[in-house]
């Protein structure tokens, strides 16, 4: 399967890549749900948050890839979408040459666990629906792809917006797409990126000024190495061994900030439909006031905190004000004039044929991944220890750590 890579043509390369390690299939007729652990800690208690709220009402567009309506744990939670690149009748599903990870990115948000006899992907917000804006094919698509399909969300129900992907140049069009989204009370999540250890670029629109910028945490709640940070995190979220939804039926496991930001969005999800009449500005606040281990000041690594879905929906919290808190950050400088243009780049280790100087990126991994044969998942060996109540998954194939041909 392909993966993404981030790059700057006419100097120095500015390599951005996504998962460390590979992503692993699961066994035929094992369940998900034991393995999806950040529904189990402390403070998502998914099962004491869908007392409050399950997201019912809400449409979170997934601007991404496409996603494979046929999967059982999306079953009845898709909308008619659009295709930005490929079919404009296939309502944002997938094309058969189309990858993963909008599909993933769904589960996170709104699978229903269908599979498996009830114990199949579970999102967070179980009751959202999906709105499936595909912006990218296999080879590449520029970040007008982007900015229309974040447009088209925003003209078309959506209250939330994930954006699971960047690049590295703050494009005007996509900015003005950005802003275009948050003039009608729509809340932006984006993938901080996964190239902390690896130069930390920003990267947009996950840097532009009022989107919910997210980076990564691992299983014990420690900043997760390999995501990028800097003054525009607004806060923490899952992104380490996490499972979901593959196409054709199928399951992964991987890492990201791709998913980080899919839990986020879950959680704005979950904040709008018990709060209706929340403006995105509060649905915001509330998000980051009820942050784990909350501070007024945020940091570089988890910008205000980590993700807390259970307080979010659960906290005595007054009402916030209504302005977007993150709009206040300063605004990223424009691109010189001439400057040389972005692309998406969407295979192995590629750039764009234009030599992009910024490609947009999906956040997933270093190296490639592994499908799961039709039907259901079982990590490969895996280095984590047995959890209570839980199967120890096996030990996880890894690729190189590196993808081999990179752009200069």
């Amino acid at each position: 399967m392909p993966h993404r890579v981030l790059s700057r043509a006419g100097g120095a390369a500015a390599l951005a890549v996504l998962l460390a390690v590979t992503a692993a299939p699961t066994a035929a007729g094992a369940p998900v749900r034991p393995h999806e652990w950040p529904l189990d800690q402390a403070h998502f208690r998914a099962e004491q948050v869908w007392s409050f709220s399950r997201g019912d009402g809400v449409t979170v567009a997934v601007v991404d890839s496409g996603v494979d309506a046929g999967h059982p744990d999306l079953a009845g939670r898709l909308l008619t979408g659009t295709d930005e690149v490929g079919d404009p009748t296939d309502g944002g599903q997938l094309d058969a040459s189309a990858d993963s990870h909008g599909t993933a990115v769904a589960g996170i948000i709104a699978g229903t666990g269908a599979a498996e006899n009830g114990q199949g992907m579970t999102g967070l917000a179980p009751g959202a629906r999906i709105l499936p804006v595909r912006v990218a094919a296999d080879a590449a698509a520029e970040p007008a792809a982007l900015a229309r399909g974040i447009v088209w969300a925003a003209d078309h129900g959506a209250s939330v917006v994930n954006v699971s992907l960047g690049t590295q140049l703050p494009n005007p069009v996509l900015r003005k797409a950005v802003e275009y989204a948050q003039g009608k009370d729509i809340v932006i999540v984006a993938a901080a990126g996964n190239d902390g250890d690896g130069g930390n670029p920003e990267i947009y629109p996950a840097s532009f000024p009022g989107v919910v910028s997210v980076s990564g945490s691992d299983e014990g709640g420690a900043f997760w190495r390999k995501s990028e940070s800097g003054p525009h995190v607004a806060v923490a979220a899952p992104a380490t061994g996490i499972y979901s939804t593959n196409n054709r039926g199928q399951y992964l496991v991987a890492d990201g900030t791709s998913y980080a930001a899919a839990y986020v969005s879950a959680t704005v999800a979950l904040v709008r439909a018990e709060h209706p009449n929340y403006t995105a500005g509060q649905a915001i606040r509330r998000l980051i006031d009820s942050t784990r281990d909350h501070r007024d000041r945020p940091d570089a690594r988890t910008g205000y905190g980590l993700l807390d879905p259970l307080a979010a929906v659960d906290s005595v919290i007054a009402a916030p004000a209504t302005d977007n808190p993150l709009l206040h950050r300063p605004a990223p400088e424009a691109a010189a004039a001439g400057g040389p243009s972005t692309a998406v780049t969407v295979g192995s280790a590629t750039t764009s044929t234009a030599l992009a100087a910024a490609a947009l990126v999906w956040w997933r991994r270093r190296a490639g991944w592994t499908r799961a044969a039709p039907g259901r998942p079982e990590p490969a060996a895996t280095t984590a220890a047995a959890r209570p109540g839980r199967p120890a998954p096996a030990a996880r194939a890894v690729r190189a750590a590196r993808p081999k041909s990179r752009a200069r």
